[in-house]
């Protein structure tokens, strides 16, 4: 028979703000990378890189 005495409340050891994903995933610092053509630029706060396109080539932008 289960009591329900477990809380549930495990501890991430990465110290982070969840498991891989969403708006803190990878801080607020860093560059937006074309993967066609490698081009970096700074990214900006409040604006996912995926959702830019690469000024040279046109491809999607991802985090680098």
């Amino acid at each position: 028979m289960n009591t329900g005495g477990g809380r549930g409340q495990g501890r991430n050891p990465s110290g982070g703000k969840g498991r891989g994903g969403g708006p803190y995933a990878a801080g607020p610092g860093g560059d937006c990378v074309c993967p066609g053509c490698g081009h970096k630029q700074q990214h900006k706060v409040g604006t996912p890189c995926n959702s830019l396109t690469c000024p040279k080539c046109g491809a999607r932008m991802t985090r680098g």
